[in-house]
């Protein structure tokens, strides 16, 4: 009985002064070193102390290191100063279905905004509306949530209606703040020859938008034109 309390005092006094535990390993590099699979059926609790009983998350959060010697935390990815996706929608169709918008007629187009149409996305593939409201209609975003948005978008113009003689132009897409006052956030122009039948413009926009601020994309041509296939993803800067 003696050398069997000894042989137990022994192991423990040695446990506190390696303070270091092997599973399936006779070399541990750390307190607890398990060479296996690990299972959790209820809580993992990361940091706290001796006396205090460590935090175990909550719904959706992540496990994220704070560097050696620190202990890790839950938080959320939208936290860590990353871009969250809020909208993609695709526009499938094309308008006019028949004929065309009238074109300006002449350059420069930049004077021509009652010529100018917007692009109407008719395929919301992803909307949160705490941030965005889309109105399919009239193509045009309503902030819901104040901050830095990330609008991409990718437009196409059909030129094909027109005959010969009558392509050759000048486009110029835009995003286009529309309240609280009317202002041009990015744009592009491009000047295209004779029998160009497509147009294809990319843009790109951070901008920051107060609650009710109102923003669409907005598109015109020199000749007579349509709007056709194009896509648009839009991003919230979380702080």
């Amino acid at each position: 009985m003696k050398k069997t309390l000894l042989c137990m005092a022994v192991f423990v006094m040695s446990l506190n002064v390696k303070a270091q535990v092997g599973i399936e390993t006779s070399t541990p590099q750390n307190t607890l070193h398990v060479n296996g699979s690990l299972q959790v059926v209820k809580d993992l609790n990361v940091g706290g102390d001796a006396k205090t009983k460590g935090n175990s998350g909550n719904r959706g959060e992540v496990l994220m290191s704070n560097g050696s010697g620190s202990a890790p935390s839950w938080g959320t990815i939208e936290s860590q100063n990353f871009l969250k996706v809020i909208f993609v929608g695709n526009k499938t169709d094309i308008n006019p279905s028949s004929g065309s918008y009238t074109g300006t007629g002449s350059n420069p187009i930049s004077t021509h905004e009652s010529y100018t149409k917007t692009y109407v996305y008719n395929v919301s593939n992803k909307i949160d509306n705490n941030y965005l409201k889309y109105n399919s209609t009239t193509g045009v975003f309503t902030v819901i949530k104040p901050g830095y948005y990330n609008i991409v978008p990718y437009i196409t113009y059909d030129l094909s209606l027109n005959g010969n003689g009558y392509t050759a132009g000048t486009a110029k897409s835009s995003i286009q703040k529309v309240s609280p006052a009317t202002e041009t956030l990015a744009s592009i122009s491009t000047g295209h020859g004779e029998r160009t039948l497509a147009v294809n413009h990319n843009l790109s926009s951070i901008t920051y938008f107060n609650t009710n601020d109102t923003f669409r994309v907005r598109c015109v041509y020199t000749q007579n034109f349509r709007l056709s296939a194009g896509n648009i993803h839009i991003s919230y800067l979380t702080p």
